[in-house]
């Protein structure tokens, strides 16, 4: 008997063998349910997301003309950056595999890899980041990246300041908001970020260009290009109790002979 070979292990007692799973530990890897010899991996500043089962579509009232509402994922690959022609740099990825992103629910190029909905997104797509076991992100946790500002918005298109909206008035593309948060700057040639000018609790006035609506703790906010605000300001202090009004201004002189 010692020189025979051992009899064949049936279906049952291979798992065992295999640690119970009964799967081989090579994963097989497909798009579209075609085979591949490996994984997928992106290049240059593109990355691989695995997209949530029930993607993160804001429940949000806000009337932005060309807002896009947000998809969300797990970073499952990242290519190695752009690389700048002139300069020969490249361009750091702005995020890590395992972590979490949000997009604009049109951006990226969705395939079925492994049997799950992927999509490929290019770094400059990504409206926010946040790290945890967390499937959503919150004020703590997110992060923008690039030359982009997460903004609360204070007044909608067409809004007036006490809040009453305009019919028709939906048109104008100037948004106001508060700066909750923001990018380290858009990245000059040689990788060099440029500081964005507006401050956390800035308010600024925008152009509503290629925003992305994101909700945040239940809160609407939108992601929107450093480029595509106008103009800052701070808010006024809160009046105290007793606090006289402050006096009308004065004419300048010839403008009181004008209005004589």
């Amino acid at each position: 008997l010692s020189g025979r070979p051992p009899p064949p292990l049936g279906r049952r007692r291979l798992a065992r063998a295999m640690g119970g799973g009964g799967v081989p530990a090579a994963t097989t890897y497909t798009i579209d349910q075609t085979p591949l010899d490996g994984p997928l991996v992106p290049l240059t500043n593109y990355m691989l997301i695995q997209i949530d089962d029930a993607s993160a579509v804001t429940k949000g009232g806000l009337l932005l003309a060309k807002e896009q509402k947000a998809s969300s994922g797990i970073v499952k690959a990242v290519g190695p950056g752009k690389e700048d022609r002139e300069t020969g740099a490249t361009l750091p990825m702005p995020v890590e595999v395992g972590e979490r992103v949000m997009w604009g629910r049109y951006e990226g190029a969705e395939v079925t890899y492994c049997g799950k909905p992927h999509t490929l997104l290019r770094d400059q797509d990504v409206a926010l980041v946040w790290s945890g076991e967390e499937p959503e992100p919150t004020l703590a946790t997110a992060r923008v990246i690039h030359g982009s500002v997460l903004l609360r918005v204070l007044r909608q298109p067409g809004e007036t300041a006490s809040g009453i909206i305009i019919a028709g008035a939906e048109d104008e593309v100037s948004v106001e908001g508060e700066v909750v948060a923001k990018g380290d700057g858009a990245l000059t040639r040689d990788g060099t970020p440029v500081p964005i000018d507006v401050d956390i609790g800035d308010c600024v006035q925008f152009n509503d260009y290629d925003t992305v609506e994101v909700e945040i703790e239940d809160d609407d906010y939108v992601v929107v290009a450093a480029k595509n605000l106008i103009c800052k300001w701070q808010k006024a202090p809160p009046k105290e109790e007793g606090d006289e009004p402050a006096a009308a201004p004065v004419a300048a002189p010839e403008e009181a002979a004008v209005a004589e």
